[in-house]
């Protein structure tokens, strides 16, 4: 499983110190507090003042917040109301200094709440209030001039910000979501792995244990020899749950065929096995031997049958097997199926192959379609016009 490092994709650290950052910009309301109070204003006036500045400081930082958080598409219009409020009054009392310094708040609360064609009216509106104030307040034009083209500067600088914080919240999201679907992906592959794995060496224990109880009163030398090959066939199946565990696994295609061959031998099916007429590439190798072995195990549970063929395949794009019996199915109840819709998956006899769980669906046949679709392969099963069932998988293969 493949997890991002927190030092690759994690923006908490970013988005703290940017919060702070918005916390150390309200230091700038300190000069036009401190211009109004060293003016002598009454004590109503005064504690007025001392609460309009509470309110625009908490909403104004509820709005920048809210911005640098993952919820940032969905704005607190009531904070930004509350500051837009807590700004205008407070522009009479605390006249050209506020003017000087409140659109730097107000250009990036607009920007953190609006959508670009509001905040541009906002804008526009924010730098006609600021100059109003001033001419009211008797500032020549010379000394005001520029506040108009820093409000400009400053809304394509914050409008800027706002997109970079959406991308980087959105790319935080994506980072969540990729922990979470990479967590699934190996749940599903532990699982997928774990019935391959140990379905066809429980099955294969189960037969032959079957086999030397009926040994037992009159050849206890053939039971014994069984119940050592259960032993070993314990001891690997211990192993493949280990190899399962960690991830790190590819079965033998060989060792697969001679597996099947000997415990459907044990069945007493006869197999017959029909090798390609070249060299199998390692990888499709793999994918086939996976295929081998849910095709014998589906043989042995379920089919009745007599005899069976495996055929492999192989030219220039790709790799196959092929897996016909004569059997028939020991129960067959449809909408049971082990094979999901698409090429896997028939009513009947290929209905009634794999282990059917309670949604209605086995885990073999449904395992392997998704193992060899990873490998960009396919998977064909069911019945056979004349009797018996067919599974058919494929897989391309690397050309140099």
């Amino acid at each position: 499983m493949t997890v991002p490092k927190l030092g690759e994709l994690d923006f908490s650290r970013g988005r703290t110190a940017a919060r702070v950052g918005s916390c150390v910009w309200l230091l700038l309301v300190g000069w036009p507090l401190w211009s109004f109070l060293e003016s002598g204003p009454g004590p109503l006036a005064a504690v007025a003042a001392l609460g309009l500045v509470a309110v625009f400081a908490l909403c104004w930082l509820m709005v920048m917040w809210r911005m640098l958080s993952r919820l940032a598409g969905t704005p607190r219009p009531w904070a930004l109301a509350g500051a837009t409020g807590a700004w205008l009054a407070l522009l009479p009392l605390f006249g050209a200094p506020w003017a000087y310094t409140s659109f730097v708040f107000m250009i990036s609360a607009f920007a953190a709440s609006m959508p670009v064609p509001a905040f541009a009216a906002a804008a526009v509106a924010t730098a006609a209030v600021e100059v109003l104030t001033l001419v009211a307040a008797g500032v020549p034009p010379s000394r005001f001039w520029w506040v108009p083209p820093a409000i400009g500067v400053q809304s394509v600088v914050v409008a800027a910000t706002k997109s970079m914080g959406l991308l980087v919240s959105k790319l935080d999201a994506a980072r969540v979501e990729m922990a979470q679907l990479a967590v699934e992906n190996e749940r599903l592959r532990f699982a997928r792995d774990l019935h391959d794995t140990l379905g066809h060496t429980l099955t294969s224990i189960t037969i032959r244990s079957q086999l030397a109880a009926r040994l037992a009163p009159g050849e206890p030398d053939r039971a014994a020899r069984e119940m050592a090959e259960v032993e070993g066939a314990a001891r690997r199946a211990l192993d493949e749950v280990r190899h399962a565990i960690t991830g790190y696994r590819a079965p033998s295609l060989s060792q697969e065929l001679e597996s099947a061959t000997r415990n459907l031998g044990v069945a007493g099916i006869e197999v017959a096995v029909s090798p390609a007429d070249g060299p199998i590439p390692a990888a499709a190798e793999a994918q086939l031997a996976w295929a081998v072995r849910e095709a014998a195990t589906n043989v042995l549970r379920h089919s009745r049958a007599r005899r069976c063929r495996i055929r492999l395949l192989v030219n220039g794009t790709s790799a196959a097997v092929e897996v016909r019996d004569d059997g028939r199915p020991a129960r067959a109840t449809a909408g049971s199926g082990d094979a999901p819709a698409g090429d896997i998956g028939e009513a009947g006899e290929g209905a009634a192959r794999g282990e059917a769980t309670a949604g209605g669906r086995g885990n073999g046949l449904t395992g392997l379609a998704e193992r060899l679709g990873a490998a960009g392969g396919r998977l064909e099963v069911g019945t056979l016009p004349e009797g018996g069932y067919r599974l058919y998988a494929q897989v391309p293969v690397e050309t140099s």
